[in-house]
């Protein structure tokens, strides 16, 4: 008998290369640096959860409110560029391995039209979870739902319930402090976290931190500690697939602060 496991995975910067918040803010004449400032105002005010910064911002700033459409966040989705290997990724999981089937979906705080869009050839809408608007001539009124913060442990409970699994048997991706609430809500039931991030807190919460411009490399950790392979079997799997593992660091890094 197969076990199944929940794979959950954040989209920006996880699976994409960038935030599609850069995208949209570019559409809307707004550059890097004016979307970097206003991000870090409404942190520092903490008036919403992590991870729900773009969406305030297109449903209360000026630059954005009444400019956003859903036609337009489509149209952003379809310019995100992905990190190599989704969609070879996508395709192992669904295929399974070993004994181990998995259930896949995207939980990002991202809007739903842009994750879609950019999944659209490799992930069934239904898996896809992220912010989603109330409209009116299509254009963005309000947020009906931003899953972000503690509302990506909503959505993973919900899914536990869906795909019926344990919560020992929930895999979740993510790279930022948005993550955290849901990273250390798995790991306090047994589950397994993933951080693509280098940042240390990140790698404190985590069962593994994986750094790679292919995120084939999550399978790395799911090979090795819940499959039991062992490195030479690893990188056999990984040349039966054509992608051959051509680098492989680790290390144990200590961050001190000493006065």
């Amino acid at each position: 008998m197969k076990k199944k496991i929940l794979f959950a995975s954040d989209f920006d910067k996880t699976l994409s290369v960038g935030d599609v918040g850069y995208i949209l803010s570019a559409k809307l004449g707004v550059s890097a640096e004016q979307f970097d400032r206003k991000i870090e105002e409404i942190k520092r005010r903490n008036i919403v959860q992590l991870g729900g910064e773009l969406a305030h911002l297109i449903t209360r700033d000026p630059d954005y409110a009444g400019k956003v459409s859903k036609s337009l966040l489509c149209e952003v989705g379809k310019e995100v560029e992905l990190k190599k290997g989704v969609t070879e990724l996508m395709k192992i999981l669904a295929e399974g391995i070993d004994n181990c089937r998995f259930s896949t979906y995207i939980v990002s705080a991202a809007p739903k039209e842009c994750v879609e869009k950019a999944v659209e050839e490799i992930l069934p809408s239904a898996n896809v979870y992220g912010t989603t608007f109330i409209y009116k001539n299509d254009i963005v009124q309000d947020v009906e739902r931003t899953n972000a913060g503690h509302a990506k442990v909503a959505t993973l409970d919900m899914l536990k319930e869906k795909e019926n699994v344990p919560r020992n048997a929930i895999i979740y991706v993510g790279d930022s402090s948005s993550d955290v609430h849901v990273m250390l809500h798995i790991m306090s039931y047994d589950g397994y976290a993933i951080t693509v991030s280098p940042s240390p807190y990140m790698g404190h919460i985590c069962r593994r931190s994986v750094i790679s411009d292919n995120v084939l490399s999550l399978l790395v950790p799911i090979l090795e500690d819940l499959l039991n392979y062992d490195q030479e079997k690893i990188r056999a799997y990984f040349e039966g697939r054509g992608h051959p593992i051509l680098d492989w660091n680790r290390a144990d890094t200590e961050w001190l602060d000493i006065a």
